[in-house]
């Protein structure tokens, strides 16, 4: 059947090995991602935000504090021009703001504003919503699964911070 893997193959969790977990991993993140993103692509579609742009929102969001234009080149791995049209384009709708350097004027520094902040709470929010819904469809049994299975991976703490503020 197409090379798809019936249900009946998937490993015991206790017999899985690493590449049966990366697989089975794989096949439930392909799933979300093809059911569950209906409303981040509406409201991607909505801000008319490139992909990119959205990353570099993200990167901005979770730095403790501002970015060189250089190292926010980096983090989403485009040229140093071409960042700089990226916050262009942020900064001219407000959702970023950009500032010489104090020390060295050479240098500009980029920060989310409080709309960029909003922008990137809103795609967030809609990624949770598709994933609420997801979870409104699993059966008691599955639920229990599911929790203990994240309450394990939570307890890693790269892993726990990237659970949504509510």
């Amino acid at each position: 059947m197409d090379g798809v893997p019936a249900a009946t193959d998937i490993a015991a969790p206790e017999e899985a090995t690493q590449a049966d977990l990366a697989g089975d991993l794989y096949a439930l993140v392909v799933f979300l991602h093809k059911n569950c993103n209906s409303d981040l692509f509406e409201a991607i579609g909505a801000l008319e935000l490139t992909l990119t742009q959205i990353k570099l929102l993200h990167h901005l969001e979770s730095q403790p504090r501002e970015l060189t234009l250089k190292q926010a080149a980096e983090l989403v791995h485009v040229s140093l021009p071409a960042a700089s049209r990226l916050v262009d384009d942020l900064v001219r709708r407000g959702f970023a703001q950009r500032r010489e350097d104090e020390e060295d004027r050479r240098m500009k520094r980029v920060c989310l504003t409080a709309a960029g902040r909003t922008v990137s709470r809103r795609l967030n929010a809609a990624r949770l919503s598709g994933l609420r819904q997801f979870t409104q469809t699993l059966s008691a049994d599955e639920r229990v699964s599911l929790a203990q299975a994240l309450n394990q991976l939570l307890r890693r703490g790269e892993v726990a911070a990237c659970r949504p503020e509510l």
